[in-house]
Protein backbone atom coordinates (compact mmCIF):
# COMPACT_ATOMS: atom_id res chain seq x y z
CA UNK A 1 0.00 0.00 0.00
CA UNK A 2 1.38 3.07 -1.06
CA UNK A 3 0.93 6.49 0.83
CA UNK A 4 3.17 9.55 1.24
CA UNK A 5 7.01 8.41 1.02
CA UNK A 6 8.64 8.20 4.97
CA UNK A 7 11.53 10.24 3.88
CA UNK A 8 8.82 13.28 3.41
CA UNK A 9 7.66 15.03 6.82
CA UNK A 10 4.23 17.05 5.98
CA UNK A 11 3.45 19.76 7.83
CA UNK A 12 0.17 19.78 8.20
CA UNK A 13 -1.46 23.51 8.71
CA UNK A 14 -4.31 21.77 10.91
CA UNK A 15 -4.72 19.93 14.29
CA UNK A 16 -7.28 17.86 13.36
CA UNK A 17 -7.27 15.49 10.39
CA UNK A 18 -10.05 14.02 8.26
CA UNK A 19 -10.52 10.80 6.95
CA UNK A 20 -8.85 9.82 4.02
CA UNK A 21 -9.73 8.37 0.85
CA UNK A 22 -8.42 4.53 -0.08
CA UNK A 23 -8.12 3.95 -3.61
CA UNK A 24 -6.67 1.40 -6.13
CA UNK A 25 -3.56 2.29 -7.88
CA UNK A 26 -3.64 2.11 -11.12
CA UNK A 27 -5.23 -0.39 -12.83
CA UNK A 28 -3.59 -3.00 -10.17
CA UNK A 29 -5.49 -4.75 -7.13
CA UNK A 30 -3.18 -2.49 -4.72
CA UNK A 31 -4.46 0.78 -2.77
CA UNK A 32 -3.08 3.69 -1.87
CA UNK A 33 -4.31 6.27 0.45
CA UNK A 34 -5.08 9.72 -1.05
CA UNK A 35 -3.42 12.07 1.69
CA UNK A 36 -5.34 16.01 1.50
CA UNK A 37 -2.87 18.59 0.70
CA UNK A 38 -3.65 22.58 0.50
CA UNK A 39 -2.81 25.64 -1.13
CA UNK A 40 -0.12 25.83 2.29
CA UNK A 41 1.24 22.76 2.72
CA UNK A 42 4.96 22.49 3.22
CA UNK A 43 7.66 19.44 2.91
CA UNK A 44 10.67 18.53 4.78
CA UNK A 45 13.45 15.87 4.52
CA UNK A 46 13.18 13.97 8.03
CA UNK A 47 14.77 10.82 6.91
CA UNK A 48 16.26 9.57 4.03
CA UNK A 49 15.49 6.05 3.73
CA UNK A 50 17.13 5.40 0.85
CA UNK A 51 20.00 6.41 1.73
CA UNK A 52 20.69 4.24 4.74
CA UNK A 53 19.10 0.87 3.02
CA UNK A 54 21.98 1.84 0.33
CA UNK A 55 24.87 1.79 3.08
CA UNK A 56 23.44 -1.32 4.26
CA UNK A 57 23.63 -3.16 1.24
CA UNK A 58 26.47 -1.88 0.19
CA UNK A 59 28.23 -2.95 3.63
CA UNK A 60 26.95 -6.34 2.85
CA UNK A 61 28.68 -6.33 -0.52
CA UNK A 62 25.49 -5.19 -2.72
CA UNK A 63 25.39 -2.28 -4.97
CA UNK A 64 21.48 -1.40 -5.50
CA UNK A 65 19.36 1.15 -7.25
CA UNK A 66 17.66 3.20 -4.42
CA UNK A 67 14.07 3.42 -5.69
CA UNK A 68 11.86 6.58 -5.28
CA UNK A 69 8.50 7.73 -6.11
CA UNK A 70 8.45 10.37 -8.72
CA UNK A 71 7.21 13.85 -7.32
CA UNK A 72 4.54 14.85 -10.03
CA UNK A 73 2.90 11.28 -9.80
CA UNK A 74 2.91 11.71 -5.97
CA UNK A 75 1.17 15.26 -6.51
CA UNK A 76 -0.98 14.16 -9.14
CA UNK A 77 -2.60 11.64 -6.43
CA UNK A 78 -3.06 14.00 -3.80
CA UNK A 79 -6.60 15.14 -3.12
CA UNK A 80 -6.85 19.22 -2.70
CA UNK A 81 -8.52 19.27 1.09
CA UNK A 82 -11.84 20.72 1.60
CA UNK A 83 -10.10 24.19 2.62
CA UNK A 84 -8.17 24.83 -0.43
CA UNK A 85 -9.21 27.78 -2.44
CA UNK A 86 -11.70 26.32 -5.69
CA UNK A 87 -8.86 27.72 -7.90
CA UNK A 88 -6.01 25.39 -5.90
CA UNK A 89 -4.52 22.27 -7.70
CA UNK A 90 -2.12 20.02 -6.00
CA UNK A 91 0.32 20.30 -8.62
CA UNK A 92 0.96 24.02 -7.50
CA UNK A 93 2.93 22.45 -4.67
CA UNK A 94 5.83 21.50 -6.98
CA UNK A 95 7.96 23.94 -6.41
CA UNK A 96 8.14 23.80 -2.54
CA UNK A 97 8.39 19.39 -3.18
CA UNK A 98 11.25 19.90 -5.31
CA UNK A 99 13.42 20.96 -2.46
CA UNK A 100 13.45 18.04 -0.75
CA UNK A 101 13.70 15.79 -3.63
CA UNK A 102 17.31 17.50 -4.27
CA UNK A 103 18.35 17.30 -0.90
CA UNK A 104 17.51 13.59 -0.82
CA UNK A 105 19.12 12.95 -4.27
CA UNK A 106 22.16 14.77 -3.19
CA UNK A 107 23.09 12.97 0.07
CA UNK A 108 22.91 9.67 -2.43
CA UNK A 109 25.13 10.73 -5.29
CA UNK A 110 27.93 11.87 -2.25
CA UNK A 111 27.22 8.66 -0.96
CA UNK A 112 28.51 6.97 -4.54
CA UNK A 113 25.12 5.92 -5.44
CA UNK A 114 25.69 5.83 -9.46
CA UNK A 115 22.01 4.98 -10.41
CA UNK A 116 18.51 6.15 -8.78
CA UNK A 117 14.92 4.70 -10.24
CA UNK A 118 12.13 7.16 -10.15
CA UNK A 119 8.98 5.93 -10.33
CA UNK A 120 6.16 8.36 -12.93
CA UNK A 121 3.30 5.97 -13.40
CA UNK A 122 1.46 9.00 -14.04
CA UNK A 123 3.05 8.50 -17.47
CA UNK A 124 0.33 6.25 -18.43
CA UNK A 125 -2.37 8.35 -17.58
CA UNK A 126 -3.87 10.38 -20.85
CA UNK A 127 -3.36 13.58 -17.94
CA UNK A 128 0.14 13.33 -17.84
CA UNK A 129 0.56 14.58 -22.14
CA UNK A 130 0.11 17.92 -20.66
CA UNK A 131 2.18 17.74 -18.25
CA UNK A 132 5.44 18.68 -20.56
CA UNK A 133 6.31 21.98 -18.70
CA UNK A 134 6.47 20.07 -15.09
CA UNK A 135 8.57 17.16 -16.38
CA UNK A 136 11.75 19.61 -17.91
CA UNK A 137 11.36 21.95 -14.73
CA UNK A 138 11.64 18.85 -12.22
CA UNK A 139 13.97 16.98 -13.89
CA UNK A 140 16.47 19.79 -15.09
CA UNK A 141 16.41 20.38 -11.39
CA UNK A 142 17.20 16.85 -10.43
CA UNK A 143 19.56 15.75 -13.05
CA UNK A 144 22.85 18.21 -11.61
CA UNK A 145 22.48 17.06 -8.25
CA UNK A 146 21.66 13.53 -8.94
CA UNK A 147 23.10 9.99 -9.28
CA UNK A 148 22.30 9.50 -13.21
CA UNK A 149 18.10 8.84 -13.24
CA UNK A 150 16.18 6.07 -14.98
CA UNK A 151 12.39 6.91 -14.87
CA UNK A 152 9.78 4.25 -15.20
CA UNK A 153 6.42 3.30 -16.43
CA UNK A 154 3.90 0.99 -15.09
CA UNK A 155 0.23 -0.01 -15.71
CA UNK A 156 0.01 0.76 -19.21
CA UNK A 157 1.37 2.72 -22.45
CA UNK A 158 3.20 6.51 -22.11
CA UNK A 159 1.41 7.55 -25.15
CA UNK A 160 2.12 10.80 -26.44
CA UNK A 161 4.33 11.70 -23.50
CA UNK A 162 7.25 10.19 -25.23
CA UNK A 163 7.30 13.75 -26.75
CA UNK A 164 8.73 15.55 -24.35
CA UNK A 165 10.40 12.48 -22.41
CA UNK A 166 13.08 12.26 -25.09
CA UNK A 167 13.47 15.85 -24.38
CA UNK A 168 14.41 15.01 -20.46
CA UNK A 169 18.16 15.03 -19.15
CA UNK A 170 17.51 11.46 -18.24
CA UNK A 171 19.42 8.31 -18.25
CA UNK A 172 17.15 6.07 -19.03
CA UNK A 173 12.99 5.41 -19.04
CA UNK A 174 11.24 2.09 -18.65
CA UNK A 175 8.37 0.57 -20.48
CA UNK A 176 5.87 -1.85 -19.50
CA UNK A 177 6.11 -3.47 -22.41
CA UNK A 178 4.34 -6.61 -21.08
CA UNK A 179 1.17 -4.78 -20.53
CA UNK A 180 1.61 -2.92 -23.76
CA UNK A 181 4.27 -4.08 -26.00
CA UNK A 182 2.90 -2.18 -28.83
CA UNK A 183 4.48 0.87 -28.08
CA UNK A 184 7.87 -0.26 -28.14
CA UNK A 185 7.95 0.91 -31.85
CA UNK A 186 6.96 4.27 -31.58
CA UNK A 187 9.14 4.93 -27.91
CA UNK A 188 12.31 3.49 -29.98
CA UNK A 189 11.90 5.89 -33.18
CA UNK A 190 11.40 9.10 -30.59
CA UNK A 191 14.56 7.59 -28.48
CA UNK A 192 16.70 6.79 -31.65
CA UNK A 193 17.94 10.43 -31.96
CA UNK A 194 18.86 10.75 -28.04
CA UNK A 195 21.68 9.57 -25.51
CA UNK A 196 18.34 8.06 -23.13
CA UNK A 197 18.79 4.01 -22.53
CA UNK A 198 15.41 2.54 -22.82
CA UNK A 199 14.51 -0.35 -20.23
CA UNK A 200 12.05 -2.76 -21.53
CA UNK A 201 9.90 -4.55 -18.95
CA UNK A 202 8.99 -7.66 -20.59
CA UNK A 203 8.74 -10.03 -17.73
CA UNK A 204 5.44 -9.43 -16.13
CA UNK A 205 5.52 -7.98 -12.34
CA UNK A 206 1.86 -8.34 -12.19
CA UNK A 207 1.18 -12.10 -12.74
CA UNK A 208 2.36 -15.51 -11.80
CA UNK A 209 2.81 -17.23 -15.26
CA UNK A 210 6.09 -18.03 -16.49
CA UNK A 211 7.63 -15.55 -19.15
CA UNK A 212 8.04 -16.56 -22.90
CA UNK A 213 11.44 -15.29 -23.19
CA UNK A 214 12.12 -16.73 -26.65
CA UNK A 215 9.37 -14.51 -27.77
CA UNK A 216 10.49 -11.76 -25.40
CA UNK A 217 14.07 -11.99 -26.90
CA UNK A 218 12.56 -11.15 -30.46
CA UNK A 219 11.15 -8.20 -29.12
CA UNK A 220 14.09 -7.02 -27.50
CA UNK A 221 16.05 -7.44 -30.72
CA UNK A 222 14.26 -5.48 -33.04
CA UNK A 223 14.49 -2.19 -30.17
CA UNK A 224 18.46 -3.72 -29.91
CA UNK A 225 18.63 -3.43 -33.92
CA UNK A 226 17.40 -0.02 -33.87
CA UNK A 227 19.77 1.51 -30.63
CA UNK A 228 22.89 -0.83 -30.38
CA UNK A 229 22.92 -3.20 -27.26
CA UNK A 230 24.40 -0.37 -25.11
CA UNK A 231 21.17 1.37 -24.91
CA UNK A 232 18.89 -1.25 -24.21
CA UNK A 233 18.31 -3.19 -20.65
CA UNK A 234 15.87 -5.73 -19.84
CA UNK A 235 13.47 -5.84 -16.86
CA UNK A 236 10.09 -6.58 -15.32
CA UNK A 237 7.29 -4.81 -15.93
CA UNK A 238 6.44 -3.37 -12.85
CA UNK A 239 7.44 -3.90 -9.16
CA UNK A 240 7.38 -7.36 -8.32
CA UNK A 241 5.10 -6.83 -4.91
CA UNK A 242 2.35 -8.00 -6.89
CA UNK A 243 3.43 -11.91 -6.69
CA UNK A 244 4.45 -14.50 -4.21
CA UNK A 245 7.86 -14.66 -3.15
CA UNK A 246 8.68 -18.43 -4.84
CA UNK A 247 7.45 -21.32 -6.38
CA UNK A 248 9.37 -23.28 -4.10
CA UNK A 249 7.31 -22.31 -1.21
CA UNK A 250 4.29 -24.92 -2.97
CA UNK A 251 4.48 -27.91 -2.27
CA UNK A 252 1.10 -29.02 -3.25
CA UNK A 253 1.44 -28.29 -7.13
CA UNK A 254 2.14 -31.25 -10.03
CA UNK A 255 5.35 -31.18 -11.15
CA UNK A 256 3.28 -29.86 -14.38
CA UNK A 257 1.78 -26.97 -12.99
CA UNK A 258 4.99 -25.75 -11.19
CA UNK A 259 6.55 -25.33 -14.61
CA UNK A 260 4.04 -22.72 -15.86
CA UNK A 261 4.03 -20.55 -12.93
CA UNK A 262 6.66 -18.01 -12.12
CA UNK A 263 6.87 -15.96 -9.20
CA UNK A 264 9.20 -13.20 -7.53
CA UNK A 265 12.28 -15.11 -7.37
CA UNK A 266 11.98 -16.79 -10.21
CA UNK A 267 11.24 -13.90 -12.35
CA UNK A 268 14.57 -12.22 -11.16
CA UNK A 269 16.06 -15.41 -12.98
CA UNK A 270 13.70 -15.29 -16.01
CA UNK A 271 15.60 -11.80 -16.24
CA UNK A 272 18.38 -12.76 -15.34
CA UNK A 273 18.34 -15.98 -18.24
CA UNK A 274 17.08 -12.91 -20.77
CA UNK A 275 19.58 -10.73 -20.45
CA UNK A 276 22.71 -13.67 -21.04
CA UNK A 277 20.58 -15.24 -23.80
CA UNK A 278 20.75 -11.23 -25.79
CA UNK A 279 24.39 -11.75 -25.13
CA UNK A 280 24.56 -15.01 -27.18
CA UNK A 281 24.08 -17.49 -23.99
CA UNK A 282 21.10 -19.21 -23.81
CA UNK A 283 22.04 -22.31 -21.97
CA UNK A 284 19.89 -25.22 -20.25
CA UNK A 285 17.21 -22.34 -18.50
CA UNK A 286 16.51 -20.96 -21.88
CA UNK A 287 15.88 -24.21 -23.47
CA UNK A 288 14.05 -25.41 -20.93
CA UNK A 289 12.02 -22.19 -20.34
CA UNK A 290 11.34 -23.17 -24.23
CA UNK A 291 9.43 -26.34 -23.54
CA UNK A 292 7.47 -25.47 -20.28
CA UNK A 293 5.86 -22.48 -22.74
CA UNK A 294 5.47 -25.20 -25.72
CA UNK A 295 3.95 -27.55 -23.06
CA UNK A 296 1.75 -24.92 -21.67
CA UNK A 297 -0.02 -23.97 -24.75
CA UNK A 298 -0.20 -27.65 -26.09
CA UNK A 299 -2.61 -28.13 -22.78
CA UNK A 300 -4.42 -25.16 -23.95
CA UNK A 301 -5.34 -26.28 -27.07
CA UNK A 302 -6.19 -29.64 -25.75
CA UNK A 303 -8.07 -28.39 -22.59
CA UNK A 304 -11.75 -28.27 -22.82
CA UNK A 305 -12.56 -24.91 -25.08
CA UNK A 306 -16.19 -23.94 -23.80
CA UNK A 307 -14.83 -20.60 -22.36
CA UNK A 308 -12.58 -19.62 -25.53
CA UNK A 309 -15.28 -20.40 -28.20
CA UNK A 310 -17.38 -17.98 -26.04
CA UNK A 311 -15.03 -15.41 -25.90
CA UNK A 312 -14.80 -16.06 -29.64
CA UNK A 313 -18.24 -15.76 -30.16
CA UNK A 314 -18.69 -12.19 -28.68
CA UNK A 315 -20.11 -9.38 -31.06
CA UNK A 316 -20.64 -5.95 -30.51
CA UNK A 317 -24.63 -6.53 -29.85
CA UNK A 318 -23.35 -8.75 -26.95
CA UNK A 319 -21.54 -5.69 -25.33
CA UNK A 320 -24.73 -3.22 -25.28
CA UNK A 321 -27.62 -3.98 -22.72
CA UNK A 322 -31.03 -4.65 -23.56
CA UNK A 323 -32.64 -1.86 -21.73
CA UNK A 324 -31.62 1.63 -21.02
CA UNK A 325 -30.30 2.83 -17.82
CA UNK A 326 -34.03 4.28 -16.35
CA UNK A 327 -35.70 1.07 -17.31
CA UNK A 328 -33.48 -1.20 -15.53
CA UNK A 329 -32.90 1.52 -12.33
CA UNK A 330 -37.09 1.18 -12.01
CA UNK A 331 -37.21 -2.91 -12.97
CA UNK A 332 -34.63 -3.24 -9.99
CA UNK A 333 -36.43 -1.04 -7.48
CA UNK A 334 -39.20 -2.57 -7.98
CA UNK A 335 -37.40 -6.16 -7.58
CA UNK A 336 -34.93 -5.55 -4.58
CA UNK A 337 -37.19 -2.67 -3.17
CA UNK A 338 -34.30 -1.70 -1.07
CA UNK A 339 -34.56 1.36 1.65
CA UNK A 340 -32.77 4.74 0.66
CA UNK A 341 -29.81 4.20 2.26
CA UNK A 342 -29.06 0.00 2.13
CA UNK A 343 -26.48 -1.27 4.04
CA UNK A 344 -24.24 -3.46 1.39
CA UNK A 345 -20.73 -5.49 2.65
CA UNK A 346 -18.73 -4.35 -0.43
CA UNK A 347 -15.53 -4.20 1.93
CA UNK A 348 -15.31 -5.20 4.99
CA UNK A 349 -17.48 -4.07 8.46
CA UNK A 350 -15.62 -2.32 11.13
CA UNK A 351 -14.15 -4.96 13.34
CA UNK A 352 -14.13 -3.46 16.67
CA UNK A 353 -13.07 -5.55 19.94
CA UNK A 354 -16.64 -6.63 20.71
CA UNK A 355 -17.42 -7.84 17.31
CA UNK A 356 -14.67 -10.18 17.43
CA UNK A 357 -15.18 -11.42 21.02
CA UNK A 358 -18.95 -11.89 19.82
CA UNK A 359 -17.60 -14.07 16.84
CA UNK A 360 -15.07 -15.87 18.48
CA UNK A 361 -17.89 -17.06 21.33
CA UNK A 362 -20.31 -17.54 18.39
CA UNK A 363 -17.62 -20.17 16.43
CA UNK A 364 -17.58 -21.84 20.07
CA UNK A 365 -21.41 -22.26 20.27
CA UNK A 366 -21.05 -20.33 23.86
CA UNK A 367 -23.43 -17.89 22.37
CA UNK A 368 -26.65 -18.10 20.05
CA UNK A 369 -27.29 -16.59 16.50
CA UNK A 370 -29.85 -14.60 18.20
CA UNK A 371 -27.16 -13.55 20.88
Amino acid sequence: MLSLPKWVNCKLPQLHIAGIQLTTSFDSNYHIVKVDHSANQTFKLTFNQQLEEYKEAKAAGITTRPVLFGPITYLSLVRKSRDAPADFEPIQLLDSLLPVYKELLSQLKEAGVEHVQIDEPILVLDKAESMGAEYKKVYEALAPVSPKITITTAYGRVGKSIEFLKDLPIYGLHLDVNREPEQVEAVVAALKSTQIHLELGVVSGRNIWKNDLKASKALVEKAIAELGADRVDVSTSSSLLHTPISIKAETKLTSEQVSWLSFATEKCEEVAALAKALNGEEGEYFAQNTKDIAARREFERSSDSAVRDRVAGITEKDLERKSPFATRREAQKKHLNLPKFPTTTIGSFPQTKEIRVARSKFTKGDISKEE
